[in-house]
This record gives structure tokens, sequence and C-alpha cells, in this order.
């Protein structure tokens, strides 16, 4: 049954009345990761959540300071104070004074940190291969490239 397009818009939006950009598309193909992460997850990664599981990707080996942290995950010093006291209190990062500057704070991972990392890119990994599977290897490739070379240059 095809609905007239006043039927339609008494049950809402359907897909074909959004703007149809890169916005929609970038946004949409986001989703669809988080779902297919979600879908492969345990569920101690759910519980970290996405976010902050990011966040611990962004801590190299030997830490770094909260401010830079901050600064390269483009979110505030304070929201990212929150965040590594959260994942302190989860056992995933240590953080206290560095030790050039005592005024420093400096958060680095710890062992277990470093696991839940190593298994989120695992998992990275197998949602990417099943979107890779669907629309093929090439396609995907080039979508990833290309995203790649927008990306590349953009500075917070």
């Amino acid at each position: 049954m095809v609905l007239r397009k006043d039927e339609r818009a008494r049950d809402g939006p359907g897909p074909d009345d959004y703007p149809d950009h890169l916005f929609r598309w970038a946004d949409a193909v986001g989703r669809r990761l988080n779902h297919e992460m979600r879908e492969l997850a345990p569920a101690h990664l759910v519980a970290i959540g996405g976010r902050r599981s990011r966040l611990l990707q962004m801590i190299p080996v030997d830490g770094m300071r909260v401010t830079d942290l901050a600064h390269r995950s483009a979110v505030t010093k304070q929201a990212i104070g929150q965040l590594v006291d959260t994942l302190e209190a989860q056992g995933l990062v240590e953080s206290g004074p560095s030790e050039g500057d005592r005024r420093v704070r400096w958060v680095r991972r710890t062992a277990a940190g470093d696991r839940v990392v190593e298994e989120t890119l695992a998992l990275i990994e197998a949602a990417q291969d099943r979107l890779r599977a669907q629309v093929g290897a090439r396609r995907y490739d080039v979508m990833v490239d290309t995203m790649r070379e927008l990306g590349r240059d953009v500075t917070w």
C-alpha cells in the first residue's frame, strides 16, 4: 500500500522527508556503527560507554596532561576532569601531579584501561568488517579513505 504525502505527514516524517546532505548521512553512519558495536559488545564494555572508551583510546601509553586531553577531545577541561575521575573510579586510568610540574594533572591508562582499549579496537574492527561485508570491501575502503581525507586537517 502506498501512502499519499498528506497521509505520511500524520505519521511523522518518513526517510524521504529529511534533507539529503552529508550531515544526515555522516550521522546515520555513526549511529549504524554504534548499533553494530552494541550488538557485538560484551556487557562490561557497554557499561563503560562509547564516550569514555573513545577517551581511553586518546590517552597515549606514557600518559598526558589533562589539559591536552581536553584539547585533543575538543571538550572543556572541566568535562574531561569529570570523565577522568569516572575512569579513575573504574580503575581504568590513574591521575596525579606531573613529575615535571606538580601543578599539572597527568593521566595515564592502567593495565585494565589498556585491556579495554585493546578489546574496544578489536570490537570496532569487527563492527567495521560487518559493514564492509554489507557494501563490499572496495566501496567501504573508498568511503573510509574519503572520510580520512576530508577530516585530516580538521583542528579543534
